[in-house]
């Protein structure tokens, strides 16, 4: 049975606290980056108790190969196995034809192939279930595998050879059935162990077949599936279409399939890595949901204010409030609130302790965080909502005259005015206090039709601040209105 996040209950649990014997999805689970000398290493902490937590493993995150036969379809429609497929099908279309140069290509096309479906194998096993990236690590380095492969053929056919002219036609057919058969297993074996002759050991592909289970059986009728469906599409084709045509399609099927075949194959082994002993880091797992690919996420280290957020969330859930203020003071007594959602959190959190001193407090904070991210609406209501329970209430210069511009967009020119005066009042040094009175005269000349009060500001702005950068604008203004 598959464990669920605490917080998400849809979500499926990446880690388990040991302590809590609570489960965390990874957007739960709090990351943090190890003292030297492991500095490359990541703790992955409960957010309750701040204690390390347990990784649940590949098979409570990902689904049964069964359940997910869709998207291994998928899997080529990737930038570099689907250009990698298209330049081999052209080449080999190209150089298509009887001689011994056309064969020379295809036999490196068809080896060069192999090493990419190997290392797609590779990295499934690994945890990292995105196409690899065609590179020479991909595609030539190590090609000594692909020999391997074809030594694990080379070592079927000789086997039946043998027990035909030892025993029988019958039993060598017999074994030529349980070697294509377990053809996947030693598969597998090979580039788990890079070994061939521990591929072609009967004791350790038969085993892995057992450890897997019906699962391998399962597996196996889909890949005698995706083996036959270049030939069907090739012969379905080549009366419909072109020669040259007809072989560019089936070689590019036959790239398209091979490449699903060996993802496939590493996918089981990755869902039955537990059984097969086949271990894998969380630090390497990658994955695809049905909204799109993910990024290795689990390697970012968070920021210090995402993992605060989320032992604050957990504080909530259990309904700690509380506790939650108090996480939040003290780590931000330091370096001060700089993360807008943190100080929405808070924020929160003390309107629904009803903590209203606290609360007018931070919101001058709050107010000029929203200014600097240019959160009208909610600047203009939390603002609205300070001046009703203290009207001495006076934010930072930037504040006033941010939510006194956004007042007088939306019509409120009263309170605009009334905003840029609480401003040139508190703060009559400040630098934005000049464009305060700028935009006042404006509002009074352009929206409240008085432009005798507005010539009035306009002339005492000049008088008082003549030195200021505005003053040019406000000229070329007053000059608009004729005065």
């Amino acid at each position: 049975m598959k464990e669920n996040c605490t917080h998400h209950p849809t979500k499926q649990a990446h880690f388990i606290c040991p302590y809590c014997n609570l489960g965390f999805c990874s957007e739960c689970i709090t990351k943090r980056q190890k003292a030297f000398p492991l500095q490359n290493e990541v703790m992955h902490l409960c957010p309750k108790c701040n204690r390390e937590a347990d990784w649940v493993g590949v098979e409570n995150i990902i689904d049964p190969f069964w359940k997910r036969f869709h998207i291994f379809f998928i899997y080529p429609f990737r930038l570099h196995p689907l250009i990698f497929i298209v330049v081999l099908s052209i080449i080999d279309a190209i150089f298509s034809g009887p001689s011994f140069f056309s064969l020379i290509i295809q036999i490196v096309l068809w080896g060069l192939l192999l090493k990419y479906a190997f290392s797609s194998l590779q990295a499934t096993i690994e945890g990292d279930l995105i196409p690899p990236k065609i590179s020479t690590k991909t595609i030539s380095d190590d090609f000594f595998r692909v020999f391997k492969q074809i030594g694990i053929y080379g070592v079927i056919v000789v086997g039946f050879i043998f027990v035909g002219r030892s025993v029988g036609i019958i039993p060598a057919f017999l074994y030529l059935f349980v070697a294509i058969l377990s053809v996947p297993a030693m598969i597998i074996v090979l580039v788990v162990t890079d070994r061939l002759f521990h591929a072609i050991n009967p004791v350790v592909f038969i085993g892995l077949i057992f450890k897997v289970g019906w699962g391998y059986l399962l597996m196996y009728i889909f890949l005698i599936l995706l083996a036959v469906a270049p030939s069907f599409c090739h012969t379905s084709l080549s009366n419909m279409l072109p020669p040259g045509l007809a072989s560019f399609v089936a070689n590019m099927a036959e790239g398209y399939y091979t490449i699903i075949s060996y993802h496939l194959m590493g996918y089981v082994i990755l869902q039955y890595h537990d059984r097969v002993g086949y271990h894998v880091d969380f630090e390497n797992f990658r994955g695809y949901t049905d909204k799109g690919y993910d990024v290795k996420e689990n390697k970012a280290i968070e920021k210090p204010n995402t993992e605060i957020l989320n032992r604050v969330g957990a504080l909530v859930k259990d309904g700690k409030l509380n506790d939650a203020i108090t996480l939040i003071k003290d780590s931000t007594k330091v370096g001060g609130f700089t993360d807008l959602v943190l100080s929405e959190r808070y924020f929160n959190l003390l309107k629904m302790e009803k903590r209203s001193a606290e609360l007018l407090k931070h919101s001058k904070i709050h107010l000029n965080l929203l200014a600097k991210a240019n959160q009208k609406t909610k600047a203009c209501s939390i603002y609205a909502g300070c001046l009703s329970k203290d009207p001495a209430f006076i934010p930072s210069p930037l504040s006033l005259f941010k939510v006194a511009g956004w007042l007088n967009e939306s019509g409120k020119s009263k309170a605009a005015i009334s905003t840029f005066n609480k401003l040139i009042k508190a703060y009559p040094g400040d630098n934005l206090t000049p464009r305060a009175y700028f935009r006042s005269a404006q509002i009074f000349n352009d929206r409240l039709m008085q432009p005798e009060k507005a010539t009035r500001i306009l002339k005492g702005l000049i008088k008082k601040f003549p030195n200021h950068e505005i003053i040019p604008q406000v000229q070329n203004y007053i000059s608009s209105m004729g005065i």
